[in-house]
């Protein structure tokens, strides 16, 4: 867990434009007229590329696309491969490629520190931004990716928030040095100066058992630290350590005092303990320092421990007293320990080296002001803050927001209490809305869940949220979710104790966020509930990250809106929840879902194919990609293909069953769809409601068997007997008392479809079986608001007006039929009726008094209701139960 600034992010982005832009350069003038890769002409290169390919291709000949190959070589391989090749570029590129390639060199240690997680220098970003600002259109290496990278981040900086550094771990050879160093918290100006202090640590850490790096708070101790740390790591067989374990007692800020501490969680000698046995194994629990003891016998260990002097204790002496007969100790303090260390004091930044930095961080944030300062201006702003990096970057930061650099030095013995304050009267009211927000959620925030908690479209939250980071009122962090590095905000704490004091949130305000952050929560559990309740459900929606889980909330919200036929606002949730995580596949199910129910078929397949492209293995994202093609292209062939796959991928969830025999059924190919029902039924152990949905399906593929047996194949006696077996299925189900109002409907369609199909050499012979038949399931018919149709159709059929009766029960218009789905309460369910859900308290029950009557209804229970509405929306009222 580190803090981070976007620099990285920044140069990680257009580094790779120029490693893209140059693999493409060897793809369209060199691998087109390659076989293999010889033209590398480095054999040790050849075999680590190939090795790399051959790990994420595994049986996959390369040679039949060089182009894909081209993709695995580093950044400093592309333009050296391009200038062994020259033969084969235009002569103005070749020669131009000549004229940058110093350039492009000096890229590459940037590159390394970038991607490799590595303490960035002074002057890497102005390196990288200088050479990115010199390319053209018409340059002779076409820089399409690079320009274009550059010109949306000059145009919309909050695109950097969307960004992840690339991976590189599958490619890093395994650090001889195993170790937790944090990511460096000076990204945005690199480590600036100290080249000496660096050598000269490293040193004595050689030759010394216990050595401290002294000095005032903010002087740069833990910047220095760590990048001796990491120059480590990187000797590889040379280290003389094979573990380095990284502790930190505490950060600093800067107040009206000077530079105080903040605390964390290790605040004594049994937090310190702590962290280093869980750096070393989670599973210790007891003799924690036994077990330290045990490990440094085993191992070269070099224990560093950030910013001692809050926990100093005669424990912690005693502690490092006997741990460094077995290990070397780094410790960074304000307060030395005395006798046990080698102590190396650390002075403020020299007077280049302060104006060095401040013109970094002006550069970075385009701050007009310092950068046209003259040198010994900045020399003299340097002296009045003591040379003092984090006094200097609080100096700049202020300077920023508009107030001028004398203002701030002749406040400097209040310096922290006066930026704030400015700092703060200079916010946007948008700023100041997303800073309350992420203050009334109490917690570190997502940027995902800071868009959804505050009162602003994704964009316009995104701006702000930009504005704030270049303030001191917002900190951000890394954290690892699901092997995913995900980005956190929240107020540090001199920040809040700042802003508790001068600018209290209002209660109300705090309040309302509360019930927004809870109804969210309750909202992503409800959404879990519902993927492991039916994964293929279209309301089923996976949420691992927290980006996700708020895209997650927004499609939910989005369904909601469709369902009352509100497209307008369910399109708007849907691109919100796109601009949360533009990666997640969920939006383009959703989002394809929805275009193609309001009739946009076209949009919807292209939403169906990006969301494969994300996850082409998902297997809901395939089943309704299959439905869709199915049931509104009517392209059988592509969607048994995505049927194969939803199979392959689900084998033993009735949905991948179901989905084949829908394939089938719409092919015509009736007895292969009846046969996967069937072995679903037998072999299957299904739950009621699978169980009912599978005969609803058996049910209607019976029917139009028997249909296509009279119309097509004029096959009568295969037609008759088809549908009876779809009428004794819906009549098994009658027994079981598993009916349901989709089952109804297909059989009553299936009932009408036999009655009218029926040839005239065949009414005489079923006219006893069909009355019967209707007489059985007279109750059943007059559940269906249009029975008056079969019966009429009987008589008009048979000549036979003796059911005129059962038109009787029809049930009355405004009254519904549904199923029973059970709660964990005992005094409310809901009903499932028409792809509806409605709520129904035991009040609603006019026939049922008290919750033990009302357990006892059985999951999938038929009922009549009518709507009705309470506090909450719409409801069920009058619900009466049905006996089949």
């Amino acid at each position: 867990m580190a803090r981070i600034t976007e620099t990285r992010i920044t140069l990680a982005a257009f580094i790779y434009g120029i490693e893209t832009d140059l693999k493409n350069l060897i793809k369209k003038y060199i691998t087109p007229f390659q076989e293999d890769i010889t033209f590398f002409r480095d054999i040790e290169l050849v075999s680590k590329v190939v090795d790399r390919f051959n790990k994420e291709n595994p049986g996959v000949d390369y040679k039949r696309n060089i182009d894909d190959i081209i993709d695995y070589i580093d950044f400093h391989d592309s333009f050296v491969i391009l200038r062994k090749n020259n033969v084969f570029l235009p002569k103005p590129t070749s020669d131009y490629l000549n004229e940058i390639f110093k350039e492009l060199s000096d890229l590459t240690p940037i590159r390394n520190r970038v991607m490799h997680t590595r303490p960035l220098l002074g002057g890497d970003f102005s390196t990288v931004y200088d050479f990115i600002q010199k390319l053209k259109h018409n340059s002779p290496i076409d820089w399409k990716i690079t320009i274009e990278t550059r010109e949306i981040i000059e145009k919309d900086p909050s695109y950097l928030l969307t960004l992840r550094i690339p991976t590189t771990s599958v490619y890093e050879e395994k650090s001889k040095v195993i170790h937790n160093l944090p990511i460096p918290d000076f990204d945005d100006t690199g480590f600036i100066g100290r080249t000496k202090d660096v050598e000269e640590i490293k040193k004595l850490i050689f030759s010394n058992k216990v050595v401290s790096i002294l000095g005032d708070g903010g002087i740069g101790k833990t910047a220095l630290a760590v990048k001796v740390a990491y120059d480590l790591v990187d000797m590889g067989e040379k280290c003389p350590f094979e573990l380095i374990i990284w502790t930190s007692a505490k950060t600093t800020m800067l107040t009206s005092k000077g530079i105080e501490e903040i605390y964390t969680a290790i605040t004594d000698y049994t937090g310190l303990i702590s962290v280093i046995t869980d750096s070393i194994d989670t599973s210790i629990k007891e003799n924690k320092l036994d077990a330290i003891v045990e490990y440094l016998d085993l191992f070269k260990t070099l224990i560093i421990i950030d910013n001692l002097e809050t926990i100093q204790s005669e424990e912690v002496r005693d502690f490092i007293r006997k741990a460094q007969t077995k290990c070397n100790i780094v410790i960074t303090s304000r307060i030395g320990l005395g006798e046990l260390e080698y102590p190396r004091t650390l002075s403020g930044l020299t007077e280049n080296e302060c104006a060095k930095l401040i013109r970094e961080i002006a550069r970075i944030r385009n701050s007009d002001i310092l950068m046209k300062l003259p040198q010994n201006t900045l020399a003299d702003i340097a002296s009045k803050l003591y040379y003092n990096p984090l006094a200097l970057k609080w100096f700049v930061s202020t300077v920023e927001m508009g107030i001028s650099p004398q203002e701030v030095l002749n406040n400097k013995d209040d310096l922290l209490n006066f930026c704030l304050t400015n700092v703060y009267e200079k916010l946007s009211n948008g700023a100041i809305s997303v800073l309350n927000s992420i203050r009334a959620s109490r917690r570190k925030l997502s940027s995902a869940e800071i868009l959804y908690l505050s009162d602003y479209d994704t964009l316009e939250a995104r701006k702000y949220l930009i504005e704030l980071f270049k303030t001191t009122l917002i900190s951000r962090e890394i954290m690892d979710a699901s092997n995913i590095e995900e980005v956190y905000y929240f107020i540090p704490d001199f920040a809040k104790e700042f802003l508790s004091h001068k600018h209290p949130v209002d209660p109300e305000y705090v309040k309302r966020i509360t019930k927004k952050s809870r109804e969210l929560t309750s909202g992503i559990h409800e959404i879990k509930k519902v993927n492991s309740y039916n994964e293929f459900s279209i309301n089923a929606l996976a949420c691992e990250t927290p980006n996700q889980r708020i895209a997650a909330k927004l499609l939910s919200e989005a369904l909601s809106y469709s369902r009352a036929n509100n497209y307008e606002n369910a399109f708007r949730k849907v691109n919100e929840a796109k601009s949360v995580d533009p990666n997640y596949y969920e939006v383009y199910r959703v989002g394809a879902f929805l275009k193609a129910s309001s009739g946009d078929t076209l949009s919807a397949e292209e939403d169906y194919l990006s969301g494969l492209e994300i996850a082409p293995n998902n297997p809901r994202l395939l089943y309704f990609y299959a439905q869709f093609l199915l049931f509104y292209l009517e392209d059988t062939k592509k969607a048994l293909e995505c049927a194969e796959k939803v199979f392959e991928l689900k084998p033993e969830h009735p949905f991948s069953s179901f989905l084949f025999a829908r394939c089938y059924n719409v092919m015509k190919e009736y007895n292969k769809a009846i046969q996967i029902i069937r072995n679903l039924i037998s072999k299957a152990k299904l739950d009621p409601l699978n169980l009912r949905m599978a005969y609803t399906e058996l049910i209607s593929l019976y029917a139009n068997s028997g249909q296509s047996y009279l119309k097509v194949q004029s096959d009568i006696n295969s037609g008759v007997s088809h549908f009876k077996k779809s009428f004794e299925v819906f009549e098994e189900c009658v027994k079981q008392n598993i009916v349901d109002t989709k089952m109804l409907k297909n059989f009553y369609d299936a009932l009408y479809t036999f009655i009218s199909m029926l040839p005239p050499t065949e009414i005489d012979a079923n006219h006893q079986y069909v009355k019967e038949l209707i007489e059985r399931n007279q109750k059943q018919i007059g559940l269906i608001i249009s029975n008056r149709r079969v019966i009429l159709k009987y008589a008009e059929k048979f000549e036979d007006d003796s059911l005129n009766y059962v038109i009787d029960f029809e049930i009355s218009e405004g009254t519904k039929i549904g199923n029973i789905v059970k709660t964990q309460n005992d005094s409310y369910v809901f009903i499932e009726s028409d792809n509806d859900r409605f709520f129904a308290h035991i009040t609603s029950f006019p026939d049922i008094r008290t919750t033990t009557e009302l357990k006892k209804i059985k999951e999938g229970q038929l009922v009549t209701f009518e709507e009705g509405f309470n506090d909450k929306g719409v409801c069920a009222k009058n619900v009466k139960i049905m006996t089949t």
